[in-house]
């Protein structure tokens, strides 16, 4: 894996590496970040200082502790650009406005039905137009563009949340990414859901110390993504770490864990008795796909995050905590079992991500390798 150089050629690469590492770290100094990115220490000066003077970093203060001089500590400027992200899922679409620093600015989530694309568009375009539109933001240095994330399968599983043939063949249709493209004023980036909240997790959420990890997003559907040697590991379709249709046995049988864990399956009415014997299954759903990934992946953890409280996310982690504790394979490294803390806005803020980790993100395999 290709870390930092000190070529001359490699000087926008090597900008990009510096704004990734002070933006994981949530602060660094230039002798941190020559560490972590195995540049010079004389071009990590040269590169911050400039980084400094464009306006894309800040001094945020020292740091005092050990010997010599206290450290300056750098920070991204929020205030160089801004994104907005938007989620389209199956029972709701949430958008986030997010600064460079990939701070929440605002969010809304419309929930309740099933939605079409003239439907996002005008949600889309009505939000910008909220918290954007009486300012000077749209410019085109400061707006840096739209970043949307949906299920590569949107109008699949049509029987589980009972819409129609029309509404799940319109996000079926080839075209879809142009058609919302068309219907935005400005550069929009698409990625998978699952891959998106996982970016967020690796950029600004519970992985972002990890290299390896499986984020599960508990939602109307079960998904996730997956982060390997600190990137984001798309697949060759752009669907790793889709978890819907992994196999899992239930009741004897043969069957799918998008069935057994996902919440269009739990009544949102439903009574502390129902609710607890929906969290056993899918602990014991969600424990058989971790070991299935983990056997195959070695993860250093598995992020379990999504739509519901934080108390029920806790039950969940508790109880797959619980399993590998005590039922685990014999020759199986359990990988830690974090609680994510992004909730049901983890791919809306990943969609928000994507135009900054685009114009702004090296390879993130080269932070934080492991000697």
């Amino acid at each position: 894996m290709r870390r930092g150089t000190n070529a001359g050629g490699m000087r926008r690469y090597n900008e990009r590496l510096i704004l990734s590492a002070v933006r994981r770290m949530n602060g660094a100094s230039k002798a941190e970040l020559a560490r972590v990115t195995a540049l010079s220490p004389q071009a990590v000066v040269r590169i911050v200082d400039e980084l400094d003077e464009g306006g894309l970093l800040f001094q945020a203060g020292k740091r005092t502790g050990g010997m010599g001089q206290p450290a300056t500590i750098y920070r991204i400027n929020g205030k160089r650009g801004y994104t907005v992200g938007v989620e389209v899922g199956r029972g709701d679409t949430t958008l986030v406005l997010l600064d460079f620093d990939g701070e929440r600015k605002a969010v809304c989530r419309h929930a309740g039905s099933f939605p079409s694309i003239d439907t996002v568009l005008r949600h889309v375009n009505a939000f910008i137009d909220e918290h954007l539109g009486s300012t000077t933001l749209l410019s085109a240095e400061a707006f840096m563009g739209i970043g949307v994330a949906m299920p590569w399968f949107l109008g699949e599983w049509r029987n589980e949340i009972g819409i129609s043939i029309d509404q799940a063949d319109e996000w079926r249709r080839a075209d879809v990414a142009d058609r919302l493209q068309a219907g935005l004023a400005w550069p929009a980036y698409f990625e998978n859901d699952g891959n998106a909240a996982a970016l967020a997790q690796l950029l600004c959420g519970a992985g972002v110390d990890l290299q390896d990890f499986l984020a599960i997003n508990i939602g109307t559907f079960i998904g996730g993504g997956l982060v390997l040697g600190g990137r984001v590991h798309q697949g060759r379709h752009g669907n790793a770490g889709a978890l819907a249709s992994i196999p899992v046995c239930a009741g004897g049988k043969s069957d799918y864990l998008v069935h057994h864990a996902s919440l269009y399956a739990l009544d949102q009415n439903a009574g502390a008795e129902e609710r607890s014997a929906w969290t056993r299954r899918c602990v014991a759903a969600l424990a058989s796909a971790v070991t299935s990934a983990n056997s195959l992946l070695d993860l250093e953890a598995v992020i379990i995050d999504g739509a519901l409280p934080p108390a029920g996310l806790e039950e969940i982690a508790s109880g797959l905590r619980r399993h590998f504790s005590t039922d685990a394979p014999p020759d199986f490294f359990a990988p830690e079992i974090r609680n994510g803390t992004l909730g049901n806005v983890a791919a809306a803020v990943g969609a928000g991500l994507l135009p900054l980790h685009a114009s702004f993100a090296p390879d993130l395999a080269s932070l934080f390798k492991k000697d």
